[in-house]
């Protein structure tokens, strides 16, 4: 079933994210860890093949075959005036129908004396026992032949051939009888079919007769012809009176446009390009340049200037007339191809509909001859059966035969042991591989560093090899106690993956936690505080989980021990309370007593005030939180802390959980830095390949002793 999980907003797939496509190796790997279900469930349905296998009556199966002739003879062929052919899969399944009747059975069991016999299922009335039979017979054909198989199965093995036998021997005397009743009619439906499909002919060509003289055509193909090329010749007369409308509404248009905005005289009479606009602006130029001549000889009294200027207004009436004349006429050609293209529309419209009338008409027409053309087809057929039906004299008797008979099965069809356990090995090997991997893609509990970062939206920034229950409570402290091993070397990569990103640096007071309780979050942050003391930062560990203290655990110190809860409620001096790890550069602060309201207490203001004197005393502060979900002190503690490590454990931490936990983390605008995975078990079969990737594999042969043997730590 596919969940739908939310990250940074956006929506996706949890079958998608958690899962998973592994390769072949993983594939293999997963098959090994998970090789008790498949095995489980193989070993179950194998059983339960085997015992219903052993259970079941032994039945024998008797066949009888039959064979239908391939050449039958024409008088009988009046079906194929009808498209019935005698050889193609229809024929046989009326065959196979046929045998299977009820008929067929009452038939075949008189003829074997099942009818009669007292000891066949005594008790029954005829119409049960006909059930019965029914169901032990199966008729089929034979691929790529003309045989069918009658088919019996029965605990009685004798039995079994008689009635196959019978049943067998029923039908092709029926169907003898049968053709022999239909030969004897032959002659006489052909004769009544000839006359029908005469009269049919002839109706069908009075019909199209009348139907001519009805639309008063001689030949309707012939005038659709016509319409077709009046309608090609109106389209193109169309398109042309369209685009030479077009481009004379586009000249008209753009003449217009540029007189109003204010062109020169000489630009208009470019424009217009019009014989007399070209005269009557050359006159007027003269006129203007003379104009202007006599202005600087003259004044503006002198009767030959004022001669000159009337000359010129007059001269540039003219001009306008000419191109107002020119303007009337390009419109006027527009209009003129408007009326053209809207005269040529008007035809093609109804040139149109006189096509659509002649398609209407044809319709009916080729119906007619259609019709016409079938029933002579199929009248010149009868008549063709009818001459060789009058020169045939007798008919054959083999059309159905008996090929084989049935004879009593000498062992059982049913059940077969063999192939009933290899049924139900391979089923149940089928079955066994289907839930093994439905179980890996159903399981949504991470077990790879790409699910952690593509759900959480998280880097991972190391992967802590599981360590085992009693290594935790003997030698917790693995960063310390067993420097060379590969866990502490998970948290050396840590570290060193902090420091480069400059995480560490940013974010000096650091808080673990984890979905849930139980993810190892108090061991993550022991060990991270141990690498970075060991790395010659001064740090603090803070039991920050008041609930379910763990570090005192750890680090061996009595339960009864005062920590932060004591300082937090100001019993004590949060600095008398530091507990000895034994680790230079490392202090602890247990959690203390286990206090009635752990979240008040986290979110007092002495909490702040204790933060704010570890910064100046610490390079870095350390604090093993709560687990978000279930309880609210860890979202109490986020406002004061700098970063969050989100611990992950290997197949125990769900992607909803997980998830749901960064929701509400990343809620409150702490950065969350990133996460680890934890508990990884690098024996498993199923990590072999995939965790080798990660260095597990590489350390674990690199980090040997001298003698060979394993520096490892165990589980």
């Amino acid at each position: 079933m596919s969940k739908t999980l939310y990250v940074s907003g956006e929506a996706e797939s949890a079958d998608g994210q958690l899962a998973k496509f592994p390769d072949w190796r993983e594939g293999v790997a997963i098959l090994m860890e998970r090789a008790w279900l498949g095995g489980l469930i193989a070993i179950v349905v194998f059983l339960a093949f085997f015992l219903q296998a052993r259970r079941q009556t032994p039945y024998y199966r008797s066949t009888a075959t039959l064979l239908v002739e391939a050449q039958i003879p024409k008088i009988l062929n009046y079906q194929d005036i009808l498209a019935y052919n005698t050889r193609n899969l229809e024929y046989f399944n009326t065959h196979i129908n046929a045998l299977h009747s009820r008929g067929m059975m009452a038939q075949a069991m008189a003829r074997s004396g099942l009818a009669e016999n007292p000891g066949f299922w005594p008790g029954k009335s005829p119409e049960e026992k006909l059930d019965i039979v029914q169901g032990f017979v199966t008729i089929t054909a034979v691929e790529k032949s003309r045989m069918l198989n009658v088919v019996v199965e029965h605990p009685d093995p004798q039995l079994a051939s008689d009635l196959a036998n019978a049943l067998a021997q029923s039908y092709i005397q029926q169907d003898l009888d049968n053709r022999m009743s239909v030969s004897m009619q032959a002659i006489d439906w052909l004769r009544e079919r000839s006359e029908e499909y005469r009269e049919k002919l002839e109706k069908g060509l009075l019909e199209l007769q009348e139907y001519r003289e009805q639309t008063g055509s001689v030949s309707l193909e012939e005038d659709q012809n016509i319409v077709i090329e009046k309608l090609k010749a109106l389209n193109a007369a169309l398109t042309l009176a369209q685009t030479e409308r077009i481009q004379a509404e586009t000249r008209w248009k753009s003449v217009q446009n540029q007189i109003k905005s204010g062109v020169s005289s000489t630009q208009i009479a470019a424009l217009l390009g019009n014989g007399d606009v070209q005269l009557a602006h050359q006159r007027l130029q003269d006129q203007q340049r003379e104009v202007a001549g006599l202005r600087q000889r003259y004044r503006e009294q002198h009767p030959d200037l004022q001669q000159a200027v009337e000359l010129e207004q007059k001269l540039q009436k003219q001009f306008e007339q000419a191109c107002a004349d020119a303007l009337y006429a390009l419109k006027n050609d527009y209009e003129v191809l408007v009326q053209r293209e809207t005269n040529l529309q008007a035809a093609l419209a109804e040139q149109e509909k006189a096509s659509f009338e002649l398609d209407r008409k044809l319709v009916r027409y080729n119906e007619l001859k259609r019709n016409i053309e079938a029933d002579q087809e199929i009248h010149q057929a009868v008549i063709a059966r009818m001459k060789e039906a009058r020169n045939t004299e007798s008919l054959p008797t083999d059309v159905i035969r008996l090929a084989e008979e049935a004879r009593p099965a000498k062992a059982p069809f049913r059940p077969r042991p063999g192939q009933a356990m290899a049924r139900g090995l391979l089923f149940g090997l089928v079955l066994g591989l289907g839930a093994i991997f439905l179980s890996y893609y159903a399981d949504h509990r991470f077990r790879r560093n790409e699910e952690v970062e593509r759900v959480l939206g998280l880097p991972v920034l190391a992967t802590v090899p599981l360590i085992s229950e009693k290594s935790v409570r003997e030698r917790g402290l693995v960063s310390h106690l067993k420097q060379s091993g590969e866990v502490a070397e998970a948290f050396r990569t840590l570290r060193a993956s902090l420091l480069l990103k400059g995480d560490i640096l940013q974010s000096p007071v650091l808080m673990v936690t984890s979905a849930g309780p139980g993810e190892g979050k108090s061991l993550v942050s022991a060990n991270l505080g141990i690498s970075l003391a060991q790395d010659g930062r001064r740090t603090l560990l803070v039991g920050g989980d008041l609930r379910r203290p763990a570090l005192s655990k750890i680090f061996d110190l009595p339960a009864a021990t005062s920590g932060l809860a004591e300082a937090l409620a100001g019993k004590i001096r949060w600095q008398d309370a530091l507990a000895a790890t034994g680790i230079p550069q490392l202090d602890l602060l247990p959690s203390g007593r286990i206090p009635e309201h752990p979240a008040e207490l986290l979110g007092h203001r002495a909490f702040v005030d204790f933060l704010a004197e570890a910064r100046g005393s610490y390079a870095h502060v350390i604090i093993d939180a709560p687990p978000v979900l279930g309880v609210s002190d860890a979202l109490v503690l986020l406002p004061n802390v700098d970063g969050v490590l989100f611990v992950v454990r290997y197949g125990v931490t769900h992607s909803l959980g997980a998830n749901h936990s960064i929701l509400k983390l990343k809620d409150s605008g702490t950065p969350c830095i990133g996460a680890i995975m934890n508990g990884v078990n690098l024996n498993s079969v199923a990590n072999y390949y995939y965790y080798r990737r990660y260095g597990g594999y590489a350390y674990r042969h690199y980090h040997t002793a001298p003698d060979g043997a394993d520096s490892r730590v165990e589980g």
